[in-house]
């Protein structure tokens, strides 16, 4: 007869096996269905809508492992089948058993897919409801956001830039900025001035270090020529954007914009560079104050080409031979100054203060001949 002892260590061996066996097919079933995804994703191209259909329904019965479902429908969907993924992100959401954060992830999903698909309204509503889960809040707001930018709904854009300002407080006061800015701007273009004045004036209080504001009401307010060269020695870094608008409000005329520039260039010495790159842009500017700055900036940065253009008195510069400096700066010397976006690198001839590109704001950049 066995001993007591012997009893019990088999008793011990017994309820081992048994913890082992059973730890052993959790984390089997932890990571099946995930190898399953790899070993279908390599057949993928291969398989039949039936195949197709099989897996998704094997991924069902996986209750604790959504994962592989999320990573197959991010396959279909970089693959052009947005229906695909909509179907696969919409089985999740409605998953009882899912737990919150996979089901309000599965909603930003499904925003995507809309988005994806051009389904603009779609996507935006997707968005909406997922901002009501609140880890998650911050990313459906801006995902929502720029649904309103590609629909430039700036009035809606404004109202979920109200709810992002609770959770963010700076990025919210400065797109709120942005979009009174942009609704300034269609005022403006109408006609409707005043209106177009009080927006600007609300958008500088929403985000007081925000230049766009100023800038624009230099650019669009229809102020005069004075107040634009104001402008320009308030915000030097857009100088060269100033000054190109105001010389199109001096009527043309060569008096009315030599007096203004050498009164602005006597009290801010450090914007003739930035001068000399305006002429560049506007050759209206053209007079002998900003003929004096290309020439010395031509002889500064690029010698060659003030032996050529810089040779005579800046009173005698003519447009035919600004003209040819610009045709030849085309060719050559990294052709003409050029806005870039610090994001992404988007390159265009105009500024922008959301790049066309990647929808960022306030990353454009000179790209001057004559930068540092």
């Amino acid at each position: 007869m066995p001993s007591d002892l012997t009893v019990t260590l088999a008793g011990i061996i017994i309820v081992v096996a048994v913890l082992g066996y059973w730890f052993g097919r959790s984390g089997e079933a932890a990571g099946r269905l995930n190898w399953r995804f790899r070993e279908f994703l390599d057949g993928l191209p291969r398989r039949s809508e039936k195949a197709i259909d099989a897996y998704l329904r094997e991924a069902e019965k996986e209750q604790r492992q959504p994962e592989a479902a999320f990573e197959l429908a991010a396959y279909f969907r970089a693959s052009g089948d947005w229906r695909r993924a909509l179907q696969i992100h919409e089985s999740l959401a409605a998953r009882a058993d899912l737990v919150a954060e996979a089901r309000a992830r599965a909603g930003l999903e499904i925003g995507d897919d809309y988005r994806c698909a051009g389904m603009l309204d779609r996507a935006g509503e997707a968005y909406a409801r997922t901002a009501g889960y609140a880890p998650l809040r911050l990313k459906a707001l801006r995902r929502r956001l720029g649904v309103c930018e590609q629909l430039q709904d700036w009035e809606q854009a404004l109202r979920v830039a109200a709810q992002l300002a609770r959770e963010a407080p700076e990025d919210g006061s400065r797109l709120r900025c942005h979009y009174l800015c942009q609704l300034a701007e269609e005022r403006a273009q109408a006609g409707d001035s005043k209106q177009a004045r009080k927006l600007w004036k609300q958008a500088a209080k929403e985000s007081p270090s925000c230049p766009r504001p100023a800038v624009d009401r230099a650019l669009l307010g229809g102020d005069s020529f004075g107040r634009g060269l104001a402008a320009a020695a308030s915000h030097p870094e857009f100088a060269e954007l100033i000054l190109g608008r105001s010389g199109e409000k001096a009527g043309g005329s060569p008096e009315t914009i030599e007096r203004g520039l050498s009164m602005l260039l006597d009290g801010n010495p450090g914007l003739r560079p930035r001068l000399a790159t305006a002429l560049l842009m506007a050759p209206g500017l053209l007079c002998r104050s900003s003929a004096e700055c290309l020439f010395g900036a031509l002889r500064e940065a690029h010698p060659a080409y003030a032996g050529t253009y810089a040779a005579g008195p800046p009173e005698a510069f003519a447009s035919q031979s600004l003209n040819e400096l610009r045709d030849e700066w085309r060719k050559t010397a990294g052709g003409m100054p050029r806005w870039r976006c610090a994001d992404c690198g988007h390159e265009d001839e105009t500024h922008a203060w959301r790049c066309m590109e990647c929808g960022a704001w306030e990353t454009a950049r000179l790209i001057s001949p004559f930068s540092a």
